[in-house]
C-alpha cells in the first residue's frame, strides 16, 4: 500500500515538474516572439505602405522610417543613452513611458538568455535519463496562454490592449496625445495587433515543434515485442 502511494506521489511530482518546464518553454517562446516582433524592421517598413501611414501621419516614408528606427534602437538592451527622435517632438510623459517599455523589453531579453541556458541543462538531463514525456506536457502547457490571448484579441483587441497596459503600467503615460507625441501616429492599433499575432504564432509554432519532437522520440523509443521464431517440427 505504501509503495502504491509513494509511486502515485512521485508521479504527481513528476507531472508538476513537467508543467513547470512547460511554463519555462512558454516564457521562452513569448520572449522569442516579442524579440522577433520588435526587430522585424522590414515588416514595419512594409506596414508604412500597408497601413497608409504617410497619409494618416502626414509624414513622408523616410521620416517615418528614421523615427521608428530611433525608437527600436532605444529599446535595445545594448543601447545606452536617452531617447531622441530625429524629427519628432516628444513630451516628458511620452519619454517616460518609452523608458518603462525599454525596461520591460530588457526583462524579456534577460529571461530569454537565462531560460535558454536553464532549458539546455534540463533537456540534457532528461535526454540522459531517456525521459521525453515532459515535451508533451510542455507542448500542451505552452498552447494555453496564446489561445486565451487569441480569443481575447478576436473578441475585442482594443479592450485587451488597454487591459494589458493597465496591468503592465501603473500610470497613464501610455495615453498619448498626437499633438505632443506624434510618434503615436506611426504606431497604429493595427501595428500592435500584428505584434501580438507574431508572438502568438511563435508560441503556437514552438508548441507544435515540441509535440513533433515528442512524437518522434516516442516512436523511436517504442518497445517492439519480440516475435517468437517459428519452429519447424518436421524433419
Amino acid at each position: 500500500m505504501n509503495y502504491y502511494y509513494k509511486k502515485k506521489r512521485k508521479s504527481a511530482l513528476s507531472y508538476t515538474a513537467d508543467i513547470g518546464i512547460g511554463i519555462l518553454f512558454t516564457v521562452l517562446l513569448i520572449s522569442i516572439g516579442l524579440i522577433l516582433a520588435i526587430n522585424l524592421r522590414f515588416l514595419y517598413y512594409a506596414d508604412i505602405k500597408w497601413f497608409d501611414l504617410e497619409q494618416s501621419s502626414g509624414l513622408p516614408y523616410q521620416v517615418i522610417k528614421e523615427n521608428y528606427n530611433a525608437l527600436i534602437d532605444y529599446c535595445s538592451p545594448f543601447f545606452k543613452g536617452s531617447l531622441v527622435f530625429p524629427s519628432l517632438a516628444a513630451s516628458t510623459s511620452g519619454i517616460s513611458h518609452f523608458a518603462e517599455v525599454k525596461t520591460i523589453f530588457n526583462i524579456f531579453y534577460i529571461m530569454f538568455a537565462v531560460i535558454t541556458v536553464l532549458l539546455i541543462i534540463i533537456v540534457a538531463l532528461k535526454h540522459k535519463k531517456g525521459q521525453y514525456q515532459y515535451l508533451r506536457t510542455a507542448s500542451i502547457t505552452s498552447i494555453v496562454l496564446p489561445l486565451i490571448t487569441l480569443i481575447a484579441c478576436s473578441i475585442n483587441f482594443n479592450a485587451t490592449f488597454k487591459l494589458m497596459h493597465k496591468v503592465l503600467f501603473r500610470n497613464n503615460d501610455w495615453l498619448f496625445d498626437p499633438n505632443t507625441d506624434p510618434i503615436i501616429l506611426l504606431l497604429p492599433e493595427k501595428f500592435f495587433l500584428q505584434c501580438a499575432l507574431i508572438i502568438i504564432a511563435t508560441v503556437l509554432l514552438g508548441s507544435l515543434i515540441l509535440h513533433l519532437i515528442y512524437s518522434h522520440l516516442k516512436k523511436k523509443n517504442k518497445e517492439v515485442p519480440l516475435i517468437q521464431p517459428k519452429v519447424n517440427y518436421y524433419y
